[in-house]
């Protein structure tokens, strides 16, 4: 564990039989969910929050990685709580919500909640991505999209991101665009208006998909992507916490 960034490592905490699995974002890491984390702790719940793979480390290990490789770390964190626990929600943001929403087509979950999640399907980007991972291996990346400079200066993340990953999402989310009917657990969708990194008209097109017939959606007026960080993020454990009680 001695290569992970500082303030990139996975967390647990012990609670109750009802356990919470948080699963971050595309070249993110788990301390983008952690202050999400110790807020569920607070309430009783056992949450695990967990480094996906190629992540927190040095970008050019995420460079190998496939989709499966990513979905593989969130089915083990599933399996951890499912052990232990007599129900289990699983909470994403962006890549990690829309890992959440494959999770929740193929294991049984007590409910679902994805921020800020990306859909990403046109043919046209999954061209570009296999051209551009042999002409250029690495893209560097702007800033964070977070309006609380705050949580902006405290961010972990990779600067870069791999041409050869952005081809693997665009993969996975073709292949989950055609597992979202098989959703049946309860969802909560939020996203925020502002955001900049993926499109707010994505989560009505999630919304729609969705098998399950208890879903909802929120948004959120006042952050940028990184919605469990930045100024709405109050509002988002609130939400999430009144989810887990309904459920």
């Amino acid at each position: 564990m001695s290569n992970i960034m500082p303030g990139a490592e996975p967390f647990s905490y012990e609670g109750g039989d009802t356990g919470c699995l948080l699963l971050h974002g595309f070249t993110g890491t788990p301390q983008e969910m952690r202050q999400l984390g110790q807020f569920l702790r607070g309430r009783g719940f056992t949450v695990r929050g967990v480094l996906l793979a190629g992540h927190g480390t040095r970008v050019e290990a995420l460079r190998p990685t496939t989709w499966q490789d990513w979905y593989r770390s969130a089915y083990v964190g599933w399996q951890t709580l499912q052990g232990s626990c007599r129900r289990v929600f699983v909470i994403g943001l962006s890549l990690g919500g829309s890992l959440a929403l494959h999770l929740a087509a193929h294991v049984p979950l007590s409910g679902v909640v994805a921020l800020d999640s990306p859909l990403v399907t046109d043919i046209r980007l999954l061209w570009l991505a296999r051209i551009l991972k042999y002409v250029w291996p690495y893209r560097k990346k702007g800033p964070s999209d977070i309006h609380d400079p705050q949580a902006l200066a405290e961010r972990v993340r990779y600067a870069y991101t791999p041409n050869r990953s952005n081809e693997q999402t665009v993969l996975f989310f073709r292949h989950l665009y055609e597992d979202l009917p098989e959703v049946h657990a309860p969802v909560l969708l939020m996203h925020a208006r502002q955001d900049k990194t993926v499109s707010p008209a994505t989560m009505p097109r999630i919304y729609a998909r969705l098998g399950a017939e208890d879903k909802q959606m929120i948004w959120l007026e006042n952050s940028g992507h990184v919605v469990t960080v930045d100024y709405d993020r109050q509002l988002v454990y609130a939400a999430i916490e009144r989810f887990i009680a309904g459920h």
